[in-house]
């Protein structure tokens, strides 16, 4: 079976569509990164504040997973373009069709993407190690 590469194109650029109107929404929403309280505001319940304050750090973290995801999909939509769609970018092997169908914008195989992951792992624990 051979990777449908027009199908795969129609679904990235679907997903594509659908995360830049997210994308839109969310800043439309929150144009400016969230700081301290301004006085101008007037005097507001704590609750309230604290509240506001969470939820605009959900968007805005909400906004940055949006924002790599669609940095992902034009990644594959370029590998479409330059005949790489489908070879895991680390070591060059075929992607598995079936992670292809789940996740069309994967640019790893499985052993590659789990390499990355645990890499980027090890580095967290070590960051929190630090800290302590």
């Amino acid at each position: 079976m051979t990777i449908d590469l027009s199908l795969m194109r129609q679904r990235l650029e679907a997903k594509q569509a659908e995360l830049q109107k997210n994308i839109s929404g969310l800043t439309e929403a929150h144009p400016e990164p969230v700081g301290a309280i301004e006085a101008s505001e007037g005097p507001q319940d704590t609750e309230e504040v604290a509240v506001d304050f969470l939820e605009t750090q959900q968007e805005q973290s909400l906004l940055v997973n949006e924002q790599a995801l669609l940095t992902e999909v034009q990644s594959a939509l370029k590998r479409i373009e330059n005949g790489t769609y489908g070879k895991c970018i680390d070591c060059g092997q075929p992607i598995p069709e079936k992670r292809l169908e789940a996740i069309p914008w994967a640019a790893r195989c499985v052993k590659d993407e789990e390499r990355l992951e645990e890499r980027n792992l090890s580095i967290t624990e070590t960051y929190d190690e630090e800290l302590d």
